[in-house]
């Protein structure tokens, strides 16, 4: 159980009621437990939004990224979201696993790169090596490093913060090897 009440648009100030229903993703959990405090949300919101939109990847890439973050930290909440993203953003269901398991030595070059580096970020390992592995792909500039980078440690930030606030997923989980497909 969620240790902040889960609110609805109702229990919200006017000027800010309507963020747990005019978003893309509705009135999600995430979202309603943030919601106890309706500035944070939605800057929360807004920053992520603009992540996802400027962090320099399509989001193909950008799911890669969140799943990465969500697998190192066993974030149940993130990857229970996140799957069904992947998916509808162009990863199969063996791309995934295949970031449960790590072995990013799978993934094409450009791939590996990118999940090698949000993983570092996350485990606050960023070496010279893995830095240069994906700075140096031909599609990163430094407005992609410093995207990709906040765009790990926005995930990484939230997953710490659903722990603590112990948030619950909508609906059963997906599961660590998507049993709950």
């Amino acid at each position: 159980m969620a240790r902040v009440p889960y609110l609805e648009s109702e229990d919200l100030p006017d000027e800010y009621a309507s963020l747990l229903e005019d978003n893309s993703l509705g009135p999600l959990h995430i979202f309603r437990a943030f919601a106890n405090d309706p500035p944070v949300l939605q800057s929360y919101m807004r920053w992520g939004s603009t992540l996802w939109r400027e962090a320099g990847l399509d989001r193909r890439a950008v799911e890669l990224v969140v799943l990465t973050v969500a697998s190192e930290l066993d974030a149940v909440y993130e990857w229970h979201q996140h799957v069904p993203l992947g998916l509808e953003f162009g990863l199969t269901e063996t791309e995934i696993l295949t970031v449960r398991a790590g072995e990013f030595d799978a993934f094409d070059a450009d791939d590996e790169a990118l999940a090698c580096y949000a993983r570092a970020v996350v485990t606050g390992e960023v070496d010279d090596a893995t830095y240069a592995a994906f700075a140096e792909r031909e599609w990163v500039d430094d407005r992609t490093v410093v995207g990709v980078t906040l765009l790990a440690g926005q995930y990484l930030m939230t997953a710490r913060a659903l722990e603590a606030l112990a948030v619950e997923p909508e609906g059963e989980f997906v599961g660590w090897d998507l049993e709950g497909l």
